[in-house]
C-alpha cells in the first residue's frame, strides 16, 4: 500500500507544482464480478484493462489506477465540474457497452472527489475507503 501512496503522491505533486488542481473521478464497476465468475480471471483482467483505457482516453490521457478490483480512479488534471459531468455521461454509456461485450450487465457508478491539500493523500484514501464501504454495505 505504501508504494501505491508514493506513486499517487508523485503524480499529485507534479500537478500541483504545475499549478493544476487535481480532482478524482471514481468509477465503481458494479456487476463486473460476473465476468470473473463466468469467464475467469484472465477475461476479467482483459475487461479491466479495457475499462482503464476507456477512462484514460475519455479523460484526455488522465492517469487511472485500480483501488480495488472493481474501483478505478482517474486523476483529472484541472477538470471543471461541467466537463467532469460530461465525462461521466460518456463513460457510463461506454462502460456499459464494454460490459456487454463480456456478457455482463454493468452498472457503473461514479463519484467525484476534490483534492484537499490540507488532508493530502490521507484524505483521498479516506474518501476511497468510504466508496468501498458503501459498496460492501449495499
Amino acid at each position: 500500500m505504501d508504494d501505491f501512496r508514493t506513486q499517487l503522491s508523485g503524480v499529485i505533486d507534479v500537478m500541483l507544482a504545475g499549478g493544476i488542481k487535481p480532482s478524482f473521478l471514481v468509477a465503481d464497476l458494479l456487476g463486473a464480478e460476473h465476468i470473473k465468475r463466468a469467464h475467469g480471471a484472465d477475461s476479467f483482467e482483459s475487461f479491466r484493462s479495457a475499462a482503464i483505457a476507456s477512462i484514460s482516453g475519455g479523460a484526455n490521457g488522465a492517469e487511472v489506477f485500480c483501488y480495488d478490483e472493481q474501483i478505478l480512479v482517474a486523476i483529472l488534471p484541472g477538470f471543471p465540474r461541467l466537463k467532469t459531468f460530461a465525462l461521466v455521461d460518456k463513460l457510463s454509456r461506454a462502460l456499459r457497452l464494454l460490459g456487454q461485450s463480456y456478457d455482463c450487465m454493468l452498472e457503473p457508478e461514479f463519484d467525484s472527489i476534490e483534492y484537499d491539500p490540507e488532508k493530502g493523500i490521507a484524505g483521498l484514501i479516506s474518501e476511497l475507503v468510504k466508496v468501498r464501504l458503501a459498496r460492501e454495505v449495499a
